[in-house]
């Protein structure tokens, strides 16, 4: 009996040690899966009923994010000069793991990092290919351009923004 007893806290000593190990991996892995610092113009967008209005000059090959609120929810797009010198847009989240709250890219040099499941995205491909772990395109047919000002309507903002209902809630 007293043998049993003793291989049975033993037991029970090497599951608790087992539970606290995997306890502090996923801490430590949601703690490294946040983006580390990297230069990209940040940039506020000028926000008007019609969605988000971004200014063509403020355009460059470092991606500048411009947020706004849609029904209380936080919306974020980059846009990014492509390497033939287009313009590329994008929903700053992941179309596969945007349930997540690190669906977010981070740009890294010519390429954008999702940073919950580290799929490399080539800044070409921005707003061309859909499908896949990769941020949401934004295509012409999306936004409208007059001038030097390119505008996203607030209708399909607001028609995107269940993708961003955990987005960096962390």
């Amino acid at each position: 009996m007293k043998v049993e007893a003793l291989i049975m806290s033993k037991i029970r000593a090497k599951f608790f040690t087992g539970v606290i190990v995997v306890a502090m991996m996923f801490v430590m892995v949601g703690c490294s899966s946040e983006a580390e610092s990297v230069e990209t113009q940040e940039s506020t967008s000028d926000i008007a009923e019609t969605g988000i209005e971004i200014h063509i000059e403020d355009i460059s090959t470092s991606a500048s994010y411009y947020d706004t609120t849609v029904e209380g929810t936080t919306v974020e797009v980059f846009a990014v000069l492509a390497s033939d010198g287009t313009i590329r847009l994008a929903m700053n989240t992941c179309q596969v793991c945007n349930g997540s709250p690190y669906a977010y890219f981070v740009q890294e040099g010519d390429y954008f990092v999702c940073q919950n499941c580290g799929s490399k995205f080539s800044t070409d491909k921005i707003g061309i290919v859909s499908g896949g772990c990769n941020p949401v395109p934004i295509t012409s047919d999306d936004y409208s351009e007059e001038e030097s000002v390119i505008t996203i309507s607030s209708e399909f903002l607001s028609d995107n923004a269940y993708r961003f209902a955990n987005w960096k809630n962390f």
